[in-house]
């Protein structure tokens, strides 16, 4: 019975600091890296994977009360788009789809850069035909064209 107790009072203290923590941590967001994003161009459309790591205190925190929480930080990312949808937030992925990126001009489909608000290690575009495009730490999306299949 003692034993429980002890838990019982580590799990309060644990979820009563792990908060304080995060909040206190700088504002340049060392609490998640993002490493690579994947986005998958489709007519006007974009399907978005990231992918993620997290330092050991948000670990801890994500492992004890589950992703929902990093929702936001996802949000803010693509906050420069209007229609953005999270399908999907794993342990170290997120999947999120967004509508209406791309604006289709003759017979060629134009999406202008954006901010992300953050530093992304590697980002990657995947064109409708396949080609693909890589590119190394960046803030924005790139300016791209494709032609409509």
């Amino acid at each position: 019975m003692r034993s429980f107790s002890f838990i019982v009072i580590l799990l309060v203290l644990f979820s009563t600091f792990l908060p304080i923590c995060a909040y206190a941590m700088p504002e340049n967001n060392d609490i998640i890296h993002f490493d690579k994003v994947v986005m998958r161009f489709d007519k006007t459309d974009s399907s978005v994977t990231v992918t993620y790591s997290l330092n050991f205190f948000a670990r801890m925190y994500i492992l004890a009360f589950g992703t929902r929480h990093l929702e936001s930080s996802f949000m803010d990312i693509f906050s420069k788009y209007e229609d953005v949808k999270i399908e999907k937030v794993g342990y170290d992925t997120v999947k999120i789809s967004l509508k209406d990126v791309t604006r289709l001009s003759d017979d060629y489909y134009l999406h202008d850069s954006r901010d992300l608000g953050t530093m992304v290690h590697s980002m990657e575009v995947i064109y409708p035909n396949g080609q693909t495009k890589t590119v190394n730490d960046v803030k924005a999306t790139p300016d791209i064209f494709y032609q409509q299949i």
